[in-house]
């Protein structure tokens, strides 16, 4: 079987590939240019956490007659850089009659007999003299990095009406910014 070949359009199809080709090589190509922005914020977080203030044995007719019972305890929190506000301290959950958030009068109560108490107080210096209450608080300043304020407690001298037991309260510590 003989194919015919037709040169003129053989020639037609040769040039047509050879123009489309000098085309695409000589068109002309472009760019644009768009600016992409970028942004950030940092809002104030921070997070909270205690360690136990736990007293040890009171004696209220030997050592603790004339001497407070001492205790350590701590709040750790961790805020973001340049925030800053108040760690404040509630008045516990058996709180006395007379108590408020700026004079917290704080009671631990007996595990057996709750109408038995042993009062206590919280401090937020070595030299327990500042309260440490839930009206103004304890001010801090984040760091971005872990900060422990200790927390200095004293339970008063001479309860003689507190019966032989446990005693316990629990006191709500939240941070503020």
């Amino acid at each position: 079987m003989k194919t015919k070949f037709n040169q003129s359009k053989l020639k037609l199809a040769i040039v047509s590939a050879m123009l489309l080709g000098t085309a695409a090589i000589t068109a002309p190509t472009y760019a644009l240019d768009a600016n992409l922005s970028v942004s950030a914020s940092i809002g104030t977080a921070c997070t909270i956490s205690t360690s136990t203030l736990a007293f040890s044995m009171y004696d209220a007719v030997g050592a603790n007659a004339s001497a407070d019972l001492l205790a350590e305890g701590g709040v750790t929190s961790t805020c973001s850089i340049g925030s800053s506000g108040n760690i404040k301290m509630g008045q516990g959950s058996n709180s006395g009659a007379d108590s408020s958030d700026s004079t917290p009068l704080r009671r631990m109560v007996n595990g057996t007999d709750a109408t038995k108490f042993l009062s206590y107080s919280v401090y937020s210096d070595s030299a327990r003299s500042s309260v440490w209450e839930n009206a103004t608080g304890v001010a801090y300043t984040g760091t971005g990095s872990a900060a422990t304020l200790t927390v200095y407690g004293s339970v008063t001298q001479g309860q003689v009406e507190a019966v032989v037991g446990s005693y316990s309260d629990t006191l709500v510590v939240a941070i503020n910014y």
